[in-house]
């Protein structure tokens, strides 16, 4: 069996997801450009949160295109539908209707992406290295956060987002030019003559309920911590705040370098475990950071948590469901990150808004504590009966 993982397509899938992913990481840093417009926390969550409304209105037509239409189609349109929202913000000067809109353009975009680039990913690891090379792939999505301490390095204040934005749009464009080099995967055609039926069943499979309630907690935390860990840390006076996420890019793709094969070695289980406790405990440092050191010490550790986090749960979605479905699966998958977003943004904002930020980061690590004990419970029963 032929389990080479690294190959050029595979290459050229990598740097394509890099540029595409430059616009999601970029986007991290309008909280900053909607504080300086005078956003309050609760609007800022809830702008942020926005853009899950377009990205979950279209996961069942996303997945469907995959299953059926292919890949590539996908991740074209979703480049370009994501390319116009990142343009629209040049027009955005002050808390309106406008950059509600602009943020579903983006979710739109950015969700058809999500999920298009990791189903095909998928498709070219081989299932006996699937957490590994998810892992690895995964890291061409994150090491685009060295745009955002970039920025403040080279003095971009957050009334330049205006145009600093749109410009990133533009490399993000750039991404098509690597699509023609990976080999389409051929449209199943018993992907077409699915029915709602079968996809409910195939995705409500038992031995899926803990990976879909460990990523509703993890796209969650992550969802809160892209929202206001940066405006956190600004408001705190520090003097850096945009280093954190050199600090979190740097922990996930450390441990993805270095570690790749671990969670097939010891259990996927155990190391998604402790991925998500590191996770709580970013917030709880962030919670009481003063300094620029305190935030990337935040960073780092839910860098480590996301490292690994994320390729578990993926992997763990493609191996638990059926191959046919694979793009719907990952729809799914993707589509709870939205759910986060959506939520627990504006709600975490709003708990930032009537007491305080730390309180709302503590609040968070509990919360992701509570999430990982009732991950294990129900990871457990699933190991003890794993039939329906």
């Amino acid at each position: 069996m032929n389990d080479r993982l690294i190959d050029r397509p595979f290459l050229a899938l990598i740097a394509a997801h890099f540029l595409q992913a430059l616009g999601y990481c970029s986007m991290l840093l309008l909280p900053l450009y909607l504080d300086w417009l005078g956003a309050s926390r609760t609007e800022i969550g809830g702008i942020m949160a926005t853009a899950s409304v377009g990205g979950l209105a279209s996961r069942p037509l996303v997945g469907w295109a995959l299953d059926v239409l292919g890949r590539k189609p996908v991740l074209v349109v979703g480049t370009l539908v994501l390319v116009g929202g990142m343009s629209m913000v040049f027009a955005v000067t002050s808390i309106g209707p406008l950059v509600y809109v602009m943020r579903i353009f983006v979710g739109l975009g950015a969700g058809a992406l999500f999920a298009g680039y990791f189903t095909f990913a998928s498709d070219r690891i081989p299932a006996s290295r699937r957490t590994e090379g998810l892992a690895i792939f995964g890291i061409s999505g994150l090491a685009p956060l060295i745009v955002n301490p970039f920025a403040d390095q080279i003095g971009i204040a957050p009334e330049d987002l205006r145009w600093f934005l749109p410009l990133v749009g533009l490399v993000v464009a750039s991404s098509l030019v690597f699509l023609p080099m990976v080999p389409e995967v051929k449209a199943d055609r018993s992907a077409s003559k699915v029915t709602v039926q079968s996809v409910r069943l195939a995705l409500g499979h038992r031995s899926l309920w803990p990976v879909w309630l460990a990523t509703g907690v993890f796209a969650g935390l992550v969802a809160v911590f892209m929202a206001f860990a940066t405006v956190a840390a600004d408001g705190r006076g520090v003097e850096n705040p945009a280093m954190l996420w050199l600090s979190y890019a740097g922990g996930a793709v450390m441990v993805r370098l270095l570690g790749a094969k671990l969670p097939e070695r010891v259990g996927t289980g155990k190391v998604g475990a402790i991925s998500l406790f590191n996770y709580a405990v970013g917030f709880w440092i962030a919670a009481g950071a003063q300094t620029t050191e305190g935030f990337v010490l935040a960073g780092l550790f839910c860098g480590l948590g996301h490292g690994y986090a994320f390729p578990v749960l993926a992997g763990q979605t493609v191996e638990r469901s059926p191959k046919e479905l694979r793009g719907m699966a990952l729809s799914a998958f993707t589509g709870l990150w939205e759910v986060g977003r959506l939520f627990l943004a504006p709600l975490f904002g709003f708990i930032a808004d009537t007491t305080s930020d730390g309180t709302m980061l503590r609040t968070a690590a509990i919360f992701g504590l509570v999430g990982l004990l009732a991950w294990g419970a129900a990871e457990r029963a699933v190991q003890r009966n794993p039939a329906r």
